[in-house]
């Protein structure tokens, strides 16, 4: 029994069947969507998607360490033909920076590994241990993938400062080095220069990568590329997406959480307050779509909005920073006319536009408030944030960790963060409220649902 190994795909060579059987029905899944394949309508699939080929044994070399836990659990004996290339590594050391501890321990595990998911909490300072890895990688060719040009460009800042040389592809300008920085929507513009011959591709957010069919592509190319490293702050938790990005970048590592950050001092502790809303006839919901529902009871709710304008309103602290989150341009212009003076931003805005009102909103004598859509549930870095208002609902765990994480940055002018969010009572955003309520537990952080603390 043999085990051979690429960069991007394995291959498990043995005589038994029913071990490959057994390993492809572990690792396979329902696909998102099946039911409305016409394949699956017809009977000529079951909706299911293999990782692991009960046929040939191949399988993305992300697996290759589950894998061998699988064999060894077995007890079986097989030999692995390792063809990936070793890459000699330059030290990991950035100008200006000490590294923490669990920063260290993140960079050196991920390095050692070559292919892994770095999970590690919003506000841990994963752009440094980016940073780390691009140092220790420098002379060599890569890829740093990312889903949103904010990103791209606050980390491109951040490198350059810090003595880390990389180029640039995204939608207002290419400048290719060999190591580049691109955002997905723009892979076409490093194709020639770095598919074939990259020596590493890493992900920044990488749980934004788990779907679509140009992201799980590029997951499945550059052959040449021996380290494959993803970092998020929130990896996904369902089974397909989860195989998705680990069957090509490998195991998932972490050394600290948010709870642990804010007791070591790292990060601010929140103060998480769910308010009740009042109870309503769930009938005059009757028959309404999502949709729907969702305008009249978040978006057109003059009840709910004079709420959240009267929390906003009753913040005085002169060094406060107040973010108020909303889904979608209607409701932010809907809040934005109830709290004359608020900062507003979206997603059309330009990168220029977005430093200009994001620099006047920090530096407004306060409290000064900004509203805004889904730009600030990743790629936006305000440390003075000390309040965060979730107008918007929504049930996703990676869009309120996200959200949260934005606010609990260390900075001068506070001591504790606040958040705000509700508890709603229409059809489907009642149950939404729950799920919220379950991500704010899941970091182990104490949520006050009997109304708003004075402070």
């Amino acid at each position: 029994m043999k085990i051979f190994v690429s960069n991007v795909y394995s291959v498990l060579k043995t005589k038994e069947k029913d071990l490959l059987k057994a390993l492809g029905k572990k690792y396979s899944c329902k696909t998102p969507g099946y039911q409305f394949t016409p394949s699956y309508k017809r009977g000529s699939w079951n909706g299911e998607k293999e990782f692991f080929s009960s046929k040939t044994g191949k399988f993305g070399s992300g697996l290759l360490y589950s894998v061998i836990e699988d064999l060894n659990y077995l007890e079986r004996d097989f030999e692995i033909v390792d063809g990936r290339d070793a890459l000699s590594l330059e030290d990991y050391a950035l100008e200006g920076i000490t590294y923490r501890p669990y920063q260290k321990y993140l960079i050196e595990e991920a390095l050692e590994r070559k292919s892994c998911i770095i999970k590690a909490p919003t506000g841990s300072g994963k752009t440094l241990v980016m940073g780390g890895l691009l140092k220790a990688l420098e002379g060599k060719k890569g890829i740093v993938f990312f889903n949103k040009k904010q990103l791209l460009h606050q980390t491109y800042k951040f490198l350059t400062e810090h003595g880390v040389e990389v180029g640039v592809a995204f939608g207002d300008g290419v400048d290719i080095k060999d190591i580049t920085l691109c955002t997905i929507q723009s892979v076409d513009k490093i194709i020639m220069s770095h598919l074939e011959d990259s020596d590493f591709i890493m992900f920044d957010e990488i749980h934004e990568f788990a779907r679509g069919k140009l992201a799980t592509k590029v997951l499945k190319s550059f052959p040449s590329a021996s380290v494959r490293i993803g970092m998020t702050a929130t990896p996904p938790t369902d089974k397909y997406s989860k195989l998705s990005l680990t069957s090509f970048l490998g195991k998932e590592i972490e050394y600290v959480t948010a709870e642990e950050l804010v007791s070591e001092g790292y990060l601010t502790p929140p103060s998480i307050q769910m308010i009740a809303m009042p109870d309503i006839e769930i009938d005059a919901y009757e028959n309404q779509s999502y949709m729907e529902i969702y305008n009249d009871y978040i978006v057109e709710n003059d009840e709910r909005n004079n709420m959240i304008a009267d929390i906003a309103r009753n913040i005085t602290g002169d060094k406060s920073k107040v973010l108020i989150l909303t889904k979608n341009l209607k409701h932010a212009e809907a809040l934005n006319k109830l709290l004359p003076g608020s900062f507003k931003l979206e997603g059309k805005d330009s990168l220029k536009d977005r430093e200009d009102v994001l620099q006047s909103f920090v530096d407004a004598p306060g409290p000064s408030i900004i509203i805004g859509t889904i730009i600030f549930q990743t790629g936006v870095d305000i440390p003075e944030l000390t309040h965060l208002i979730n107008a918007r609902g929504l049930k996703s765990e990676i869009a309120t960790v996200q959200a949260l994480g934005r606010t609990l940055r260390k900075h001068e002018n506070k001591s504790k963060v606040f958040i705000y969010d509700f508890i709603d009572k229409a059809p489907y955003l009642g149950k939404h409220s729950v799920q919220r309520l379950r991500a704010y537990k899941s970091l182990n952080f104490e949520v006050d649902i009997h109304g708003i603390k004075k402070k």
